[in-house]
């Protein structure tokens, strides 16, 4: 098994999960007004009480090489 660092992940991903997250609530709540960067963060901050700084995930989910 390999070992991830979920914070860095997630902070490296930002802008495509903050999209994604953005678009979904807009989807299924569409007339729900709300701040994207407040509910990114929060969800960011829920993320970080749930899982543990390193969370372990099988070796074929993750790649490593010079890309």
């Amino acid at each position: 098994m390999a070992r991830i660092k979920l914070e860095d992940i997630l902070a490296h991903l930002g802008y495509e999960i903050k999209r994604s997250l953005t678009n979904t609530i807009k989807k299924e709540f569409p007339e729900l007004e709300f701040d994207q960067n407040k509910l990114y963060k929060e969800f960011i901050s829920n993320i970080g009480k749930e899982a543990k700084k390193w969370e372990q995930v099988p070796d074929d989910a993750v790649e490593k090489g010079d890309y």
